[in-house]
């Protein structure tokens, strides 16, 4: 019989045969095509000194039994505080929702809440490319699993006419979604919502801090959604993410979200940095706006016939094959550019690609330089 580490050693080697392995790799010294800053706030000096200093100063006025470095427990034991409950009242003013509920991470968020939202005798209906993320929170539910083309509303009203008005129904979607950067439907499904009669959820991870009213998101606009996930990694520039939603759905997910459950609380100083990015994050239309243009600029250079059609920040240069694609990202990687190949089976075969990101940081010389390398090694 093998030894464990012998089993292990198999696994890694037939995903190594299979040009599938993955690695960690630093690509700060490469121009950035690849990661979701996508207002520079992760790289912003002014609110980094913002963070040091308040959090500094909120030390300052702590008593000694306040625990400052770590939460101590979960959120139901020991690691609640004011400072959560001042984050989630403004982080839930601030995307015009009844409630909020602040998790770690947006895994956390996506699994905590489509698991315990989604329960036996339940249907819930996902897009095709949900991340994986909610592929996980589905497989952890109860509840009856069914898988819509991407957006597709025929498809879906398809799979939705087969079951009775009394079966409690879930939609869930991605505001922007992350592989190909386009945008669903969301006024076309809160119009079919009262037909169907289904609840809609809605991760907005790559629209969050980017659009909607001071970087609300676009979910905000339909007061109608059942919950919205914002996650503070991409525009935010930071970690953990936020479940929106009304007051009962706040209470639900705090007895029945097994993340937020059995989970440590996020620091207080992790907190406290929300806290203090929350302004920075509403306050950016300057950012946004050069967000914007640089997607602008983006599309007016593009000549090939292998980019996708996304006009967000995330953009796709498809080159069908595995290898094939490792060679052009390798080649824009030569070239100075942190970019990453996308590839089978994480996107379906012949869909292989390169997922580019843009910021409000970008440099016009180097969206021109990428586009030219891509194009002329494709």
């Amino acid at each position: 019989m093998k030894s464990a580490n012998e089993l292990l050693i198999t696994q890694l080697n037939e995903r190594k045969a299979s040009g599938l392995l993955r690695e960690t790799k630093c690509v700060d010294d490469l121009i950035d095509f690849c990661s979701n800053d996508y207002l520079g706030l992760a790289r912003n000096r002014e609110l980094g000194e913002a963070m040091a200093k308040n959090y500094s100063a909120w030390l300052g006025q702590q008593p000694l039994e306040t625990p400052i470095n770590g939460a101590t427990g979960s959120r139901l034991i020991s690691g609640h505080s004011k400072l959560v409950d001042i984050f989630e009242t403004q982080c839930a003013a601030m995307h015009q929702a009844e409630a909020a509920l602040l998790f770690s991470s947006g895994y956390e968020a996506n699994v905590g809440l489509i698991a315990a939202l989604a329960q036996k005798d339940h249907v819930i209906f996902c897009d095709k490319l949900l991340h994986a993320s909610l592929i996980d929170g589905l497989r952890l539910s109860a509840a009856e699993r069914r898988i819509f083309k991407h957006n597709d509303l025929g498809d879906l009203m398809h799979l939705l006419e087969q079951y009775p008005s009394t079966t409690t129904k879930w939609v869930v979607v991605e505001s922007i979604y992350s592989m190909d950067g386009d945008q669903a439907p969301l006024a076309e499904l809160i119009a079919l919502r009262e037909k169907y009669q289904f609840e809609l959820i809605v991760d907005e991870a790559h629209a969050g801090g980017l659009y909607g009213s001071k970087g609300a998101g676009l979910g905000a606009a339909f007061p109608e959604i059942f919950a919205r996930v914002v996650t503070f990694g991409k525009a935010w520039g930071n970690a953990g993410a936020i479940v929106l939603g009304s007051a009962i759905l706040k209470q639900y997910l705090i007895n029945f979200a097994r993340p937020f459950i059995y989970s440590t609380a996020p620091t207080p100083e992790h907190v406290h940095h929300l806290l203090t990015a929350m302004p920075f994050v509403q306050q950016a239309e300057e950012a946004r706006f050069r967000l914007k243009s640089n997607i602008d600029l983006f599309r007016k250079n593009i000549n090939a016939s292998s980019w996708g059609p996304s006009e967000t920040a995330i953009q796709t240069f498809f080159v069908s094959g595995n290898e094939a694609i490792r060679t052009v990202a390798k080649a824009a990687q030569d070239a100075g550019y942190a970019v990453k190949p996308i590839v089978y089976p994480t996107v379906p075969k012949g869909k292989e690609r390169i997922r580019i990101t843009l910021t409000s940081q970008t440099k016009e010389s180097d969206i021109i330089g990428l586009i030219q390398t891509l194009e002329s090694h494709a």
